[in-house]
């Protein structure tokens, strides 16, 4: 029953959607995120348990989406239950705010949360975190609100 459901999200959502294709963490934002910022989100995600390649990167914007087409709220709540990660993480201010329209919550940025039984964390930027040593730390820091893989 959930491969099926894994699967037909997939095709659903396909402009959207990148990396592992049954990822663990989820990763939203507005834009395709560069290639450092995966990297260090992937080796933070292996830190903390949940082993190489477990993302699953949604982009809210998708470039071959018909029209630039953005997600509405309802659209992003029907892709994240498709995929049914442990874990989600809101990579920039706008993947927060959709996040939290999907989800009719607060998603705090800089923060961490729940949302429908998975821990969250949500940054203003992730991408720019990465520029200076201290605000990598502040990122991993945030990171490392997540459970460790089998924590809960």
């Amino acid at each position: 029953m959930y491969e099926v459901t894994l699967e037909e999200t997939w095709d659903l959502f396909a402009p959207y959607l990148d990396g592992a294709r049954t990822g663990i963490v989820c990763v939203a934002s507005a834009a395709r995120l560069g290639d450092a910022a995966r990297s260090a989100l992937e080796k933070s995600a292996a830190a903390l348990g949940y082993g190489c390649a477990c993302c699953t990167y949604v982009v809210l914007r998708a470039d071959g989406a018909a029209g630039d087409a953005a997600l509405d709220g309802q659209a992003l709540f029907l892709l994240l239950e498709g995929l049914d990660p442990l874990i989600v993480v809101a990579a920039d201010a706008e993947a927060a705010r959709a996040l939290g329209a999907a989800y009719r919550q607060e998603v705090p940025l800089d923060g961490a949360c729940r949302l429908f039984g998975r821990d969250a964390v949500a940054f203003k930027s992730f991408e720019h975190m990465l520029d200076d040593a201290q605000s990598k730390q502040a990122a991993w820091a945030l990171l490392k609100k997540l459970p460790r893989f089998g924590e809960r």
